[in-house]
């Protein structure tokens, strides 16, 4: 078990220790590659093959499973997030956190991934993304977030009342497509087909279309979150259209561990990530003519707009991500489209359908 931890800014001397476990990241500068170990999935990464995972927290895990010999006194980290707060407190709480591994790794994939874990991995995760709001200095939100960690897991937190209350909408959205009332299909092997009724998205066009930030707490701001979608379809795209008084939304989802660099899941072909999680490139040459044949199709005024291509907005999608294809009006926001949810999913199924486009495959 690791005694102690430091957040390091981008000035930061590097701590006077002489191995140091960088989790969740490092920083080039610090890191002595013939002392110091890494525990990530940011890119670069130096984090050792047989320690690789998901997120940074399971990958801390594996390091607990089989840790390396020597001594290891000291964590480091540079950001304030889940999964980062997550890898710390798996090695510097390492008993409580074996204990409640499932729970802790599943908090960690819906604030990185937004992914959805069960329904504990849920309060704590949405319990320790609003600590991430409430400001002041990032080594303090850890340790706070170290204090409540098992109360948020065993009920005895005072807020559990309250956090749980503002699940609502992601516990919703899963009972909407369990009861059909969102339609969900599974076309080929890693394309899923959500269709919103106008019934259940309302009129509310910015709540029809939110796309939520990495690492954003669950709120009323958005209808059909992207976690309710992993629940069922973790590495599979998903097309979501949602119904409109005079026609279709229409948006295309990568999963969201894409920007990371992961072990074990599967990858979209042909789709890169640059630098940290903003930059993407992706060069489909059959994904790009689906998209410029939809916007052939199009009756409607808008654009059907691809990130990480040379289509228009294909700059500006890569900061929605993990949304990356949708009908935008000329100012790059959601736009009714004339094209059925049939159409569309036909047109896609030509990409995302074949199983042979499969790279790598784990469990879904």
């Amino acid at each position: 078990m690791i005694e102690r931890f430091e957040i390091l800014g981008s000035n930061s001397a590097r701590p006077e220790a002489e191995r140091i476990i960088f989790c969740d990241g490092t920083d080039g500068r610090l890191f002595q590659a013939e002392t110091d170990l890494e525990l990530s999935h940011w890119r670069p990464n130096r984090t050792p093959i047989e320690y690789r995972a998901g997120t940074s927290t399971e990958t801390c895990f594996r390091w607990l499973d089989n840790p390396r010999s020597g001594e290891w006194s000291i964590a480091v980290n540079n950001h304030l997030d889940v999964d980062g707060i997550m890898s710390v407190y798996v090695l510097m709480h390492s008993d409580h956190a074996l204990k409640h591994r499932q729970t802790i790794v599943g908090a960690a994939e819906m604030g990185d991934f937004w992914g959805c874990g069960e329904p504990l991995a849920q309060r704590v995760f949405q319990g320790v993304t609003q600590l991430l709001t409430s400001g002041g200095d990032e080594k303090q939100i850890y340790l706070e977030a170290f204090r409540r960690i098992p109360g948020l897991i065993d009920g005895t937190d005072p807020e559990v009342s309250q956090i749980e209350a503002s699940l609502t909408p992601l516990r919703n959205g899963i009972e909407l497509v369990r009861s059909g009332q969102i339609a969900r299909t599974e076309i080929g092997s890693r394309l899923a087909h959500y269709i919103v009724p106008l019934t259940v998205a309302s009129d509310d066009d910015a709540r029809a279309t939110y796309v939520p930030d990495f690492n954003e707490a669950i709120s009323e701001k958005g209808v059909f979150w992207p976690q309710v979608r992993a629940y069922w379809d973790k590495q599979r795209v998903c097309l979501v259209s949602t119904e409109r008084m005079t026609g279709w939304f229409h948006d295309l989802w990568f999963p969201g561990y894409h920007w990371a660099d992961t072990e074990g899941l599967w990858r979209v072909p042909h789709f890169t990530f640059h630098d940290g999680m903003r930059s993407y490139s992706l060069n489909d040459s059959r994904l790009i003519a689906a998209f410029e044949a939809l916007q052939r199709q199009e009756s409607a005024n808008g654009y059907w707009g691809l990130g990480g291509t040379r289509l228009l907005f294909g700059v500006e999608l890569q900061s929605r991500f993990p949304l990356v294809g949708r009908f935008v009006d000329k100012r790059g926001n959601a736009a009714v489209s004339s094209l059925p949810p049939e159409h569309v999913a036909k047109t896609l199924d030509i990409f995302y359908g074949d199983a042979k486009t499969d790279r790598t495959v784990a469990t879904v």
